[in-house]
């Protein structure tokens, strides 16, 4: 939506945005994954809820700074996160 208000829907496909989402999805991944002290904070209830809301809010005030290519890489961002998700529920 918000790449449309601004007419930036060609941002989407801005190599560097594709790389920022992919790979930082793909590192914040492997904090979880590997045996780090972040997994073990994770199953924590407000953890969760702190980090969603800080992830939004960094996303919100970065667009602002930097424009619409913040959030198009935190549109590829989700978009790996889900293909992985998608993926650990297919072959459990």
């Amino acid at each position: 939506m918000y790449l449309r208000q601004t007419d930036a829907l060609d941002t989407l496909w801005a190599e560097s945005a594709i790389a920022v989402g992919v790979v930082g999805a793909l590192g914040v991944e492997a904090l979880f994954v590997l045996d780090t002290p972040v997994a073990s904070l994770w199953e924590r209830r407000g953890v969760r809820t702190t980090s969603a809301v800080a992830l939004i809010a960094c996303a919100v005030g970065l667009a602002v700074l930097v424009g619409p290519v913040v959030v198009a890489a935190a549109c590829w961002g989700l978009v790996t996160y889900f293909a992985l998700l998608a993926v650990s529920l297919c072959y459990r």
